[in-house]
């Protein structure tokens, strides 16, 4: 072999140019694409910043233009994206019950009454936090189109409650709300009342014969207390009660195996309440509510639906037999048939029955357990009423007069009892609402507080109603007392909104002030004392869907006549 030849063999031979030009193209996309994927962003970076400097500005000048003044600024001393420490604040306090005479109480006391929240990037307003009565009024009725209900907590909410009456706004909500509206009268008040007389009977059953001593073992009132409004609530609405008490008394041999009537709904409340305290969180976490979620939660959620699903179709049946098979009644009697003779579908009924059956065993049951607290631990209170009870009712032996509406309204200390507890502990502690243009509210700026304050398209306003209804400037130095004697005289305004306010006040507000009347006077009339359990906590607080004693209601009742 020559030299030559062996050179040929040590050296490679050469590319052809073209052949190296086209591998050069084929990397240059690759660069290409980080490029153009580096300038995109970029845009939506600018873009974002743009967009909110010219709305910022704009803001401005509606500011000045209406003559608002400057709000106090909450600090963030560890901001954080999507104010992750803000979140989880909350969350901490809630987790140990703090967060109301805790967690808020201090923001307000270092903030004051109206204060803002900013982005600590671009100083952007993204809140208003006030428990101003005014501002309350502005935003739930004279500027109620000015707002509109948080998408978030909507979503928050599903798959436990999907879009319906509770949760949604304008024509969705107008619908749903014209369809329940027409249960809620006078006359169905009366008639539920009377209904519900058998279902006070279980309770009492499910309370135990008293010793020899005339007193009850130690019971959870509020476990009787949510089946007892399930029974009633679903009576009044759909003519058919759950009749979850009378399964648990026949499962715990309080009552024989025949006295059992099966129900689709028998279980729902310890159900909802654990697809319930997921439901809790998420809202807890506002815009961040997926990061709370699981199987167990899903899970519940499906259980409940298929109750409600099994319930509805026997109502349906049920009023289908009745009519001898005809599909729709020409005068609708309960929220079903109103439903059906609008056309609505078996998912419609089922949804709209699940905002339903929340709000009238949840709400009232949490008004009857705070009740109840209420008086265990105050005797005295407790004496006063049942005087009342018994002047104006008679005894269980000797009844005096029926209860019904008029009756139950015209017990005053008995009113002023219930309304105190609302007072103190309303089932919707917090509202909130997000401003869909720039508005106004009327106080919070300025030095003293008292001047216009502009709030940003976008904006949320959180009503702090637990907090406004324990004002010492509005309700005394013994706001946080329960003191039924402070409502002697006293016109309800809007410092007090247990049942929200404006054209979305609670529908069943009525409903439900009858309702609770009634059982608080039935247990005054059967016993004359009632103590805190030993070792209870029956004050501290859970928020979840709605306000609750976090440790159920453990007391003990004194059966009357016995000594």
């Amino acid at each position: 072999m020559d030299n030559h030849t062996e050179l040929q063999l040590a050296v490679p031979p050469l590319k052809p140019t073209s052949s190296i030009l086209q591998s050069s193209e084929a990397a240059l996309p690759h660069h290409d694409a980080y490029m153009y994927l580096a300038t995109a962003l970029l845009l939506i970076f600018m873009t974002n910043i743009s967009t909110t400097l010219w709305k910022k500005y704009k803001f401005g000048l509606f500011t000045k233009a209406h003559k608002c003044l400057p709000v106090r600024e909450a600090s963030n001393p560890v901001p954080m994206p999507w104010s992750l420490n803000r979140k989880y604040e909350v969350y901490r306090a809630s987790v140990r019950g703090d967060l109301f005479e805790g967690h808020f109480s201090r923001k307000y006391g270092k903030y004051g009454n109206t204060h803002a929240i900013v982005s600590p990037l671009t100083r952007t307003q993204k809140g208003i936090n006030t428990v101003e009565p005014a501002n309350i009024q502005c935003v739930l009725a004279t500027k109620f189109d000015d707002y509109k209900r948080p998408e978030f907590r909507s979503l928050a909410a599903q798959p436990m409650l999907l879009p319906g009456l509770f949760t949604t706004d304008g024509p969705i909500w107008a619908h749903w709300r014209g369809m329940v509206r027409p249960q809620f009268t006078r006359k169905r008040f009366d008639a539920n009342v009377a209904d519900s007389e058998r279902h006070m009977q279980l309770i009492f059953t499910a309370l135990g014969a008293p010793g020899a001593d005339g007193w009850t073992d130690d019971v959870n009132l509020l476990d009787h207390m949510y089946r007892l409004t399930m029974d009633t609530a679903t009576q009044f609405l759909f003519g058919q009660s759950a009749e979850t008490q009378t399964a648990e008394l026949v499962r715990a041999g309080h009552l024989p195996a025949s006295a059992h009537k099966e129900s689709h709904l028998d279980g729902f409340d310890a159900t909802f309440i654990k697809a319930g305290s997921y439901v809790g969180h998420r809202i807890k976490l506002s815009n961040m509510y997926w990061l709370f979620d699981g199987r167990e939660f899903r899970q519940a959620c499906r259980d409940l639906y298929r109750m409600v699903d099994g319930y509805v179709s026997d109502v349906r049946a049920k009023g289908r037999a009745e009519r001898g098979g005809s599909e729709a009644a020409e005068k609708p009697n309960t929220v079903i048939e109103e439903m059906e003779a609008r056309g609505a579908t078996q998912k419609d009924m089922v949804e709209q029955t699940m905002h339903l059956l929340v709000a009238g065993m949840d709400t009232s049951a949490a008004a009857l357990g705070w009740v109840f607290a209420m008086l265990a631990a105050n005797p005295g209170i407790y004496g006063k009423l049942r005087d009342e009870v018994l002047e104006t009712f008679g005894t269980e032996e000797n009844r005096l007069a029926e209860f019904d509406l008029e009756t139950l309204k015209g017990c005053t200390y008995l009113q002023h009892c219930l309304l105190e507890t609302l007072r103190l502990f309303p089932a919707g502690p917090i509202n909130v609402r997000e401003a869909v243009r720039d508005t106004i509210l009327p106080v919070g700026g300025g030095v003293d507080g008292k001047g216009p304050v502009a709030v940003r398209k976008g904006a949320r306003v959180q009503l702090g109603t637990y907090l406004t209804h324990r004002r010492k400037d509005i309700w005394g130095e013994d706001a946080d007392e329960f003191r039924p004697e402070r409502w002697e005289g006293r016109r309800r305004g809007w410092e007090f909104t247990p049942f929200s306010g404006g054209p979305q006040i609670c529908v069943g507000q009525g409903y439900s002030m009858t309702q609770v009347s009634f059982v608080i006077a039935r247990i005054a009339m059967r016993y004359d004392k009632i103590e805190p359990a030993e070792g209870s906590n029956n004050e501290k607080r859970s928020w979840m869907t709605v306000l609750t004693p976090g440790d159920g209601v453990r007391v003990r009742l004194h059966l009357a006549g016995k000594t």
